[in-house]
């Protein structure tokens, strides 16, 4: 084996290693924590929006933040069912 030969034998050795250890990884994500995790994290912009709606008067601003609030959860649920579906 020439030096070029064992640089490309190393260096695959090292990539299948980083893949199979990747793979681990994130076969060992247990993705509900994670949507919990995200679902909790949305808490902190969708409480703001719930409390102006339920202390404003105007039905514009109450529709408008429930409507924001919907879209976003819905968003989130979206974005968890891709990311199972992918790492799956």
């Amino acid at each position: 084996m020439d030096r070029e030969e064992i640089r490309k034998a190393v260096t695959q050795t090292i990539v299948t290693f980083a893949q199979d250890e990747a793979k681990a990884a994130l076969a060992s994500i247990d993705l509900d924590e994670v949507e919990q995790l995200v679902e909790a994290q949305l808490k902190n912009l969708t409480d703001p929006l719930e409390a102006e709606a339920q202390t404003t008067t105007s039905w514009w601003v109450k529709i408008r933040n429930r409507l924001y609030i919907a879209l976003m959860k819905q968003a989130v649920k979206t974005i968890v069912a891709d990311v199972k579906k992918k790492i799956a």
